[in-house]
């Protein structure tokens, strides 16, 4: 699928594919791939057909017993009625975004929500965040949101500027945190903050997912060198 993957569109396909979900039919579902926050200081993934919303609340499907406690029947019969039989554990988690058709310099996905470095000739180094711009069919672009206008990342590779990322928005995460990665990166991304306002969010950036709220705890990671992989 060639589509700009928002929140809003992925809801949509979720609700349009909602029996096949439902029946673990995979064959003819979008391939599509997002990351969620499996634990504190441990992204998960997962593909277009093991995962569903109900509300804003994101929900993935897990074959371990360990996450029998985490299931909720009742979400699961509100969203699939009785047509999930053998689908596993359905275990609320905090979306964290999607695969983007965008590779950074070093050749990794680029996904929604990850803070890119930004290097361009002649200009001083600066650090955005990737969000999603698109309607329900599909159509927009993977962008930097910024105040007024969007960057889309085609323009950035059109003009050959260095992106390499260095970490995600997923930091001082609350655990009742549902989608709204968009607005986490127009956060990240403001034009207001001061040279030590950017500083400080791109240290917590590097720190995550993460759900320490006090910045002291971030600043202590990287004075004891603590190191864990985000990616």
């Amino acid at each position: 699928m060639y589509m700009t993957i928002s929140d809003v569109t992925l809801k949509y396909l979720c609700q349009k594919y909602r029996h096949d979900i439902g029946l673990g039919t995979n064959k003819f579902l979008p391939g599509i791939k997002i990351r969620y926050v499996a634990a504190n200081k441990h992204f998960g993934y997962a593909y277009f057909g093991d995962f569903f919303f109900f509300g804003d609340d994101f929900y993935v499907w897990e074959k371990d017993d360990k996450y029998a406690a985490d299931h909720n029947q009742d979400i699961v019969e509100e969203v699939f009625g009785d047509e999930c039989k053998g689908r596993g554990y359905a275990r609320r988690v905090i979306f964290a975004g999607v695969l983007t058709d965008f590779t950074d310099d070093n050749g990794e996905g680029i996904y929604t929500g990850d803070v890119i470095k930004v290097e361009m000739k002649d200009e001083y180094t600066r650090y955005f965040a990737v969000g999603a711009w698109s309607y329900e069919d599909g159509k927009g672009e993977y962008c930097f949101i910024l105040d007024n206008h969007n960057w889309s990342l085609e323009d950035c590779q059109r003009q050959h500027y260095q992106m390499t990322r260095v970490g995600t928005v997923f930091y001082q995460l609350d655990a009742s945190d549902s989608i709204r990665v968009n607005h986490r990166v127009m956060n990240f991304n403001r034009w207001r903050d001061t040279e030590e306002d950017r500083l400080q969010k791109v240290l917590m950036a590097k720190y995550t997912p993460n759900f320490d709220q006090e910045f002291w705890r971030y600043r202590g990671l990287e004075i004891l060198g603590v190191e864990f992989d985000w990616k």
